[in-house]
């Protein structure tokens, strides 16, 4: 029987380590013999003294004190809250070597998965490395007769830290969404809070901002009305709402938002024009939060498909439009398949918007309308783009695809390793990976979106 592995460290333990690599969040890597402790805020080649914070069998955490030897590439974090607050991960580090590590873990899973028909991953396309964000959800705590707090989640916590400042966030979007805060403060409503204000009614304010200077708020709220919260419509506006909404969301602390939402003030929809193509968001929409990266990928995936005249072209999970639009620009036809309804009414919007009569959505599971492009209820696409959500695409539509054969693929990925598993199952069906281009969208974090283009 295998003896019981023992623990080298001991919460409260003080220690110098040397940090061997980055993990994921937000983790540096360095090791106690065989045993992996992962400290926040340091990078490979560093020593570092650190205290234990927890010893599990499998691995520890630990608190960085201070840094005996620091690494070439750390710099001084441009964030008052950077690590306190869990939304960005690697301010630590000059950004041009946050984008190559980004690089060599992407070569690292493809050559795991393909092995020697794994392409060449090139450096990330970026933007700037600060201000890219346009959507922002401040989190409310306190108000009544107390301040009412603006807050993100800590790191891996539902716990809530106040914050100021978040230089990440596009500015005029980050002055929107406190200007909001500030006259939800006016109503002396109370933030909720499940463990000491069971009975508060608000939750969080979402803004987002397009890069046409059209901005969204949208008020989160235990229920879909806000007593008063028509008084202060006029100032939301001056401070530069295009649209006011409220959601009602009963549900958990971890849920953001809830089935209902009410217009309050302003047009349904507000306006994003990337490329050519206009698309309309309803307050509750996903969109992509970096626009102007979001360019660069429909131009990657619309250059790479490049639908003929006399071509279909499919959309899989095609949210509010974002490939649909453009594909149905070169292509004879164009269709796209996606769950949720308020995403389709959104996309079918667009179509109207853009006079695009030559493009069809459809609501519903993607395996079940592929089947139907079989059958010959939708037309069998030439060329398919697929969008899907972190978890990636189930071996049912990696089925269909194989059956139905179109000539090319584009696969935009926002979880690196699902997308690394699912070219695999593609390969085994036929399909050859040609190219895999990465976007930084998220800078200062690990998160990494990328298209992969099959044929």
């Amino acid at each position: 029987m295998p003896r019981p592995r023992t623990i080298p460290v001991a919460r409260g333990d003080r220690l110098t380590l040397h940090v061997s690599d980055l993990g994921d969040g937000p983790d540096g890597i360095a090791r106690v013999g065989d045993y992996v402790v992962f400290v926040p805020g340091v990078l490979p080649g560093e020593e570092v003294l650190v205290e234990i914070t927890s010893a599990a069998r499998k691995f520890g955490r630990g608190e960085l004190l201070s840094v005996r030897t620091a690494a070439a590439d750390r710099v001084a974090a441009r964030c008052a809250h950077f690590l306190a607050c869990g939304g960005c991960h690697r301010q630590h580090q000059r950004y041009g070597a946050q984008l190559a590590d980004k690089q060599d873990r992407l070569q690292r899973l493809l050559a795991h998965a393909l092995g020697t028909a794994a392409p060449t991953v090139p450096l990330p396309l970026a933007g700037a490395p600060f201000g890219e964000r346009h959507k922002i959800v401040l989190h409310l705590r306190g108000g009544g007769d107390a301040p009412l707090e603006t807050c993100f989640h800590r790191p891996r916590s539902p716990e809530l830290v106040a914050v100021h400042e978040c230089p990440a966030s596009d500015p005029a979007a980050w002055r929107l969404a406190r200007a909001a805060v500030r006259e939800l403060a006016t109503l002396r409503h109370l933030a909720w809070d499940p463990d000491f204000a069971p009975d508060g009614l608000l939750r969080s304010v979402l803004v987002r901002r397009t890069t046409l200077g059209e901005a969204l708020v949208l008020v989160v709220a235990r229920r879909a009305h806000v007593p008063g919260l028509e008084r202060i419509v006029d100032a939301l506006h001056r401070a530069g709402a295009t649209t006011i909404a409220v959601n009602g969301n009963a549900g958990e602390f971890s849920q953001l938002l809830g089935p209902e939402t009410r217009l309050v003030s302003g047009p349904p929809r507000i306006r994003e024009r990337l490329l050519d193509v206009d698309y309309l968001l309803s307050p509750d929409a996903f969109f992509q939060t970096a626009p102007r990266l979001a360019g660069r990928l429909v131009q990657l995936v619309t250059e790479w498909l490049d639908p003929g005249r006399d071509e279909v072209a499919g959309d899989l999970y095609c949210g509010g439009g974002l490939l649909t639009l453009p594909l149905a620009r070169r292509a004879r036809t164009a269709f796209g398949i996606e769950l949720g309804r308020g995403a389709i009414h959104d996309a079918e919007a667009a179509a109207r918007h853009n006079g695009l009569g030559n493009v069809t959505f459809r609501a519903g599971h993607v395996e079940h309308w592929l089947a139907a492009c079989r059958r010959g209820d939708l037309p069998r696409p030439h060329v398919v783009a697929l969008d899907p959500p972190r978890a990636g695409v189930s071996a049912a539509v990696i089925a269909e695809l194989a059956a139905l054969r179109p000539r090319r693929l584009a696969y935009v990925a926002c979880d690196t390793a699902a997308l690394a598993r699912d070219l695999r199952a593609l390969h085994e069906r036929g399909f050859t990976t040609r190219r895999v281009q990465p976007l930084d969208m998220f800078p200062q974090t690990c998160h990494l979106e990328a298209v992969a283009m099959l044929d």
